[in-house]
């Protein structure tokens, strides 16, 4: 496959082909090298991921299409978002996507609503060479992202006292100073 220049490969890949699949699944445990998972890592923005397991059953489903359903567990370790010093932590996350032809997949014209019932998320469209294939590697990576803390913090980690000043006056109302008599204060 000849890659554009405007995509990049994926830090950690596992395709699969859903042409190949035997008719009752497969079922695969992956986990990238220490190479991958610092790639994971920079990418994510995190310190390191000293660990990342993902287990996932990719089943043919009818319509052409296949199922993914996948469970990842990793150690990691991010940023304080108040001390920036490093927080480990363990994520776990269980995951199911459906892909199907890019072809079965109903467009959705600009303005026009998509319904989707709550249980079920809209299906990926299938790509690769012969439209036929998916990453699951790829996907493990997105789930992970998605499992990460946004505000990672130490359970001690407290703001500095410097960090916090009494005497001047907040970005707010220096703002609504110049709302009323259009001076800063």
């Amino acid at each position: 496959m000849v890659k554009k220049a405007n995509q990049t490969a994926p830090e950690f890949s596992f395709p699969v082909d859903i042409a190949s699949l035997p008719q009752d699944g497969v079922r695969h445990v992956l986990e990238p090298n220490e190479k991958e998972r610092a790639a994971i890592a920079k990418r994510l923005e995190l310190q390191a991921l000293p660990r990342l397991t993902v287990e996932i059953d990719v089943t043919p489903s009818r319509g052409k299409g296949a199922l993914l359903q996948g469970r990842l567990e990793a150690d990691v370790v991010q940023t304080c978002v108040v001390s920036l010093d490093a927080v480990p932590a363990q994520v776990s996350d269980r995951f199911e996507v459906r892909f199907l032809p890019a072809e079965l997949i109903e467009d959705v014209s600009p303005g026009e609503d998509l319904e989707l019932s709550s249980e079920e998320d809209a299906p990926e469209p299938l790509g690769g060479p012969n439209g036929t294939s998916f990453d699951a590697g790829e996907v493990a990576v997105q789930y992970l992202s998605l499992a990460l803390d946004p505000y990672p913090r130490l359970p001690d980690a407290v703001i500095p006292e410097e960090a916090v000043s009494e005497g001047e006056p907040s970005p707010f109302a220096v703002l609504e100073a110049l709302k009323t008599d259009g001076k800063p204060q």
